[in-house]
């Protein structure tokens, strides 16, 4: 096809008219020919784009997240009960009380990925629709309160009851490394997870759900990398700033497994995977730990961003998901209600099991061993669980712990 736009064809003259001088009065009568069109000029091929996926339902139910909560406690208490266990404090390593208590211990590295991609299936949402100063106006005052009182307290515990030489210059040098205390971490991850959630919101809704999980899997094998460096060869390191940039992987995780339904079979693997995890946890633990006592090589393959922390954490939330739905109508009343004390119950849990620890030691042997770590738990949380309640309805306290 021509690229012009031909003209209106005119008649051609009759015999008779040739030679004839031209009318002027026809000759105006005529409209004047459109000029030609400007050629068209060739246009790039458009590449196919994937269609973004519907987001999904509001009807799907999260209360399962509630159960996944009260276990990743439960999980956080016996990993520090346990804690002078597996590093050598209170028995030797390779003994039959340091192989149980690096099993167990093996077995709940989850429980901080699940706390965070909790987080992230809740507030990652990309049907919440709020501009970024409301969202920090309610998200950031809830978690700066918590994150200055709980400072404060616990520079001074370490100060009066754990006999620590902290000065000023050191407790802002902690303060400024994001480490305060034992579990103190844990909110300058989410105060900073909570800052690129608006923005993290954005990039969700305009992107399909494969492409979802394929940035939390980049997202976490960044994590892996800066874990492995930081732990094997000293090189880098967090502060307060950068602190939760490592956990963002686990954040979107939160939101791409919230809603993933399995069959059968593929809880089945999900499980496996889990118990793989942590038995190849517990034994490379076993392998680094035992022979030249416990180091580097522990301390890295229990850190949450080590590959099989990693296959155990996101294997859990699927789990959790698939028992929190079957268990939700039985006990989701109670299951709520627990779930609404369990931010308390991560602050004030060291409180409690430092001085418990302190009167009442783990002993070496097997058997009192493994009675001393339940009954050290047992009470560790239930007097969190009491004390979290008691502040909760304390006016202008409350906020310290909810």
């Amino acid at each position: 096809m021509s690229d012009q736009t031909p003209s209106p064809s005119r008649e051609e003259p009759s015999e008779t008219d040739r030679g004839r001088p031209a009318d002027p009065a026809t000759e105006a009568g005529r409209p004047d020919p459109p000029p030609p069109a400007e050629p068209t000029r060739p246009t790039a091929p458009v590449e196919p784009v994937e269609p973004v996926e519907p987001i999904r339902g509001a009807t799907e139910s999260t209360g399962w997240l509630d159960l996944a909560r009260v276990m990743a406690i439960g999980a956080v208490v016996l990993v520090h009960v346990l804690a002078q266990a597996v590093n050598g404090t209170v028995v030797d390593e390779g003994t039959p009380s340091w192989w149980l208590a690096n099993l167990l211990n093996a077995a709940s590295r989850w429980c901080v990925p699940v706390f965070i991609m909790v987080s992230g299936a809740l507030v990652l949402d990309p049907r919440r629709v709020e501009r970024p100063r409301d969202f920090y106006r309610k998200r950031l005052a809830r978690l700066g309160i918590p994150l200055v009182v709980w400072t404060l307290v616990y520079l001074g515990f370490r100060r009066w009851f754990l006999a620590e030489p902290v000065d000023v210059t050191d407790a802002g040098r902690d303060v400024l490394a994001g480490t305060p205390f034992l579990q103190l971490y844990f909110l300058f991850v989410l105060l900073g997870l909570y800052l690129i959630a608006p923005f993290l919101r954005i990039v969700l809704r305009h992107t399909p759900r494969r492409m979802q999980a394929g940035f939390a899997l980049v997202l976490l094998g960044l994590g892996v990398l800066d874990q492995l460096a930081t732990a094997l060869a000293g090189v880098g390191g967090a502060n307060a700033a950068t602190r939760f940039l490592p956990f963002a992987g686990y954040f979107v995780a939160g939101w791409v497994l919230r809603d993933v339904v399995l069959d059968r079979r593929a809880v089945g693997v999900a499980a496996a995977a889990f118990g793989a995890s942590v038995v190849l946890t517990a034994a490379l633990t076993g392998l680094t730990s035992v022979p030249s006592g416990w180091g580097a090589g522990g301390r890295y393959l229990y850190g949450f961003l080590s590959p099989p922390v990693i296959v155990m954490s996101l294997s859990a939330l699927v789990l959790l998901r698939v028992a929190g739905r079957r268990l939700g109508t039985r006990y989701g009343g109670r299951t709520t209600w627990l779930a609404g004390l369990t931010f308390g119950v991560f602050l004030v849990h060291p409180l409690v099991l430092y001085p418990l620890q302190s009167a009442w030691p783990l002993p070496p042997e097997v058997v009192a061993f493994t009675t001393v770590v339940l009954v050290q738990w047992t009470l560790t949380t239930a007097a969190s669980l009491a004390i979290t309640w008691v502040l909760l309805r304390i006016p202008y306290v409350r906020g310290a712990v909810s």
